[in-house]
C-alpha cells in the first residue's frame, strides 16, 4: 500500500493514522502546557476512552493511558494493513 487511500481499507488505516498522531499531540501538550484550549478540547474526547486505563496505570507526568492507546491504536493498523482485515 503506498501513500494513497484507494480502498476502505486505506480509509481505515490513515483514520488509524490520524487517531495515533492526534493522541500524541494530546500527550505532549498535557505534558508541557496545562491551561491550554487545545488540550481542554482534546480532554473532552480523550477522557471518557482513557478513564478505564487511568483507574489501573499509576499517575506520572505523561499520560501512560494515553500512550498506551496510540501503540493500540498503530497494532490495530499494523494488523489490518498485514493480514487485510
Amino acid at each position: 500500500m503506498g501513500y494513497f487511500i484507494t480502498d476502505s481499507i486505506g480509509l481505515i488505516i490513515a483514520a488509524l493514522n490520524t487517531a495515533t498522531f492526534i493522541t500524541l499531540v494530546y500527550v505532549f501538550v498535557k505534558a508541557v502546557e496545562e491551561r491550554s484550549r487545545l488540550l481542554h478540547m482534546l480532554d473532552k474526547v480523550y477522557t471518557p476512552i482513557l478513564t478505564p486505563l487511568r483507574r489501573v496505570l499509576p499517575a506520572w507526568k505523561l499520560d501512560l493511558a494515553a500512550i498506551i492507546l496510540a501503540v493500540v491504536l498503530q497494532i490495530v493498523a499494523f494488523g489490518i494493513k498485514r493480514f487485510r482485515l
